[in-house]
């Protein structure tokens, strides 16, 4: 999916989205031929939780923390 529809499903502005990809809190997406970023559902995923997890009230560091415990498989 393309970076509009991965916003408009979490509810999000698409500046958000680069925003979290800048701070590491997204992988790199994949670039389709015509430059456009390609997201994945495991993209979707990762974004609900990072929004339910500041709805939790915990900061973007934190957040960083957890993701980096989880895609290291500790």
């Amino acid at each position: 999916m393309l970076i509009g529809a991965l916003a408009d499903a979490v509810g999000l502005p698409t500046r958000t989205v680069r925003f979290y990809e800048r701070r590491g809190l997204l992988p790199e997406p994949q670039r389709a031929d015509n430059g456009y970023r390609v997201y994945d559902d495991s993209t979707l995923n990762r974004l609900r939780f990072i929004r339910s997890a500041q709805t939790a009230g915990l900061t973007l560091a934190e957040i960083g923390n957890v993701i980096n415990i989880r895609d290291n498989g500790e």
